[in-house]
């Protein structure tokens, strides 16, 4: 895998991620509303290596808030580890550099 493929691949995931971040805060703030139906977000690869966001809404009227917990807690984590693999990637392109000159 190239660097540049590290880095599409990293970028995606921080935008679906982001993507499933939203879902479920808009689902926890919403839980209360009348008529509100949950939506959830389901990450697959993308043909290109990355990752997509199929977004669905469920039949069930409730919002389980344990499930949203959860689910904001692991959206939060591959976020903090997408932003690690750019941060390293950086470091290695830069001690790339430094070896060059």
């Amino acid at each position: 895998m190239s660097i540049g493929n590290i880095t599409n691949s990293a970028l995606s995931a921080l935008a679906a991620f982001g993507t499933g971040l939203n879902v479920t805060a808009n689902n926890i703030a919403n839980m209360n509303t009348n008529g509100f139906k949950p939506t959830s977000a389901v990450l697959n690869e993308d043909v290109n290596g990355g990752v997509k966001v199929t977004l669905s809404q469920s039949e069930n009227a409730d919002v389980d808030i344990a499930k949203e917990m959860v689910d904001m807690m692991i959206e939060k984590n591959a976020i903090q580890v997408n932003v690690k693999s750019l941060q390293t990637e950086n470091d290695v392109l830069k001690s790339l550099i430094d070896m060059k000159v």
